[in-house]
């Protein structure tokens, strides 16, 4: 380790992690800097689902045509609490702009470079650091409830087919064969026969830190709070002052509200999803399955069953919704029926997504201060590219290198209100 190389890294989320294991293994001093336990973000109700299917941005016209449904449904999977409208309107706008067809190819082909790199880059860190475990290769399931889905069905089969990645639509009987506890309510299914989830999302945030410290990483429990670039170094105030060479903000959802403070303006949504947990639930899934029907995933995790779900506009600072939890154990006992005597014990849950207008997350550093670093925006993605956003990341910011892929993540996309002061 060089001590003339240090790195603050603020955020201990997955990709927080993750990047501070990159710098570590590139002969940096790494400090974690995170008001939490590392882990206990987004990161700990993720699905645990590495989802490289997912090419398609989540701003695209049939988004938005389906977004009166949504909304207005009893159940539906999007929501706008009033208390929130004046932020989610202008990112709305931007939403809507980031759906133009022309937007839409440029955030697939970027989707779909990274994407195909996330499952190895997955697979080397977690060999690093003897962890492979923690990686569990799976089938997946996307399934319909009725008959009149087929041509949906038929059609995202194709388009996964178009993108390189194998999938087939099955009907009822196979994906019986797979997953039993369907057999009664699921009418067919896109089956996507090469995934890979997690055992448990915090877990793994657990083993990663437990590396982290053993190779000599330092963490301090305290929320960021100041960053300023001074004389080649960088100023993180957390509690107490600390200097290092470079710093990386990738504080998931709060990334925006500390790049404000200084100078930097970006149009990030704190998109809030929920997830019910069922502990005792054991082995009813053999693989993760998402409900084209309901808008919900559902995850079979060695610590239990879990659903997740919403697309809930709601911000940084409001209190969960309870209709929310409601709507989950109406899906869920829906979809399998078995779930309904362990629903009253369900733990409940609710993070907050880090969502750009465009979905592509930054992976960049400040234009006039290369020695500050984003790593954030990962919307529904973050388990899925934190390992890959974290080599990308730590490659740029130890080499000065950018590579041509990367300039789809720029910062620069955005208007910079300003800069360091």
């Amino acid at each position: 380790m060089n001590k003339d190389k240090t790195c603050i890294i603020i955020g201990a989320g997955m990709l927080g992690l993750c990047s501070a294991l990159e710098f570590l293994k590139r002969g940096y001093q790494v400090t974690l800097v995170d008001q939490d336990d590392p882990g206990l973000g987004a990161t700990f109700g993720n699905a645990g689902f590495i989802a490289t299917e997912l090419v398609d941005p989540l701003s695209t016209w049939g988004t938005i045509k389906r977004a009166p449904a949504l909304l207005t449904q009893r159940h539906g999977a999007l929501a706008i609490p009033a208390a929130n409208l004046g932020n989610s309107l202008p990112w709305m706008l931007r939403f809507a702009l980031a759906a133009r067809p022309g937007q839409v190819a440029h955030a697939r082909e970027a989707l779909a470079w990274i994407n195909r790199q996330a499952v190895p880059a997955w697979q080397r860190i977690l060999a690093d650091e003897q962890l492979s475990g923690h990686l569990v290769a799976s089938h997946y399931l996307r399934v319909w409830e009725h008959a009149s889905g087929q041509a949906a069905a038929a059609e995202e089969a194709e388009f996964y087919q178009k993108w390189g990645i194998e999938a087939r639509l099955i009907g009822k009987e196979e994906t019986a064969s797979l997953e039993p506890a369907l057999r009664e309510t699921v009418h067919h299914s896109v089956m996507l026969p090469y995934a890979h989830r997690l055992q448990d999302p915090y877990w793994l945030a657990q083993a990663l830190f437990a590396a982290f410290q053993q190779r000599g990483g330092t963490f301090v429990k305290h929320a960021a709070s100041r960053i300023t670039a001074e004389g080649g170094q960088v100023r993180v105030s957390a509690g107490r002052d600390i200097l290092a060479q470079q710093a990386l903000v990738c504080a998931g959802a709060y990334s925006a509200r500390l790049l404000r403070q200084f100078g930097v303006s970006i149009p990030l949504m704190a998109e809030r999803g929920y997830h019910l947990h069922l502990p005792q639930t054991r082995g009813l899934l053999q693989g993760p399955i998402c409900s084209a029907d309901r808008n919900v995933f559902i995850s079979q995790l060695d610590s239990g069953l879990r659903i997740v779900g919403f697309s809930e506009l709601g911000g940084l600072d409001l209190p969960p919704q309870a209709a929310r939890f409601t709507s989950l154990r109406h899906h869920l006992s829906g979809l399998l029926p078995q779930t309904q005597a362990a629903l009253p014990a369900a733990e409940e849950w609710m993070g907050r997504r880090p969502t750009l207008p465009d979905s592509l997350p930054v992976i960049d550093t400040h234009p006039h201060h290369p020695n500050i670093g984003f790593a954030f925006g990962h919307q529904h993605m973050g388990i899925t590219l934190a390992a890959i956003s974290a080599q990308l990341i730590s490659q740029k910011m130890s080499t000065g290198a950018t590579p041509k892929e990367l300039s789809p993540y720029a910062v620069t996309r955005f208007k910079l209100a300003g800069s360091f002061a």
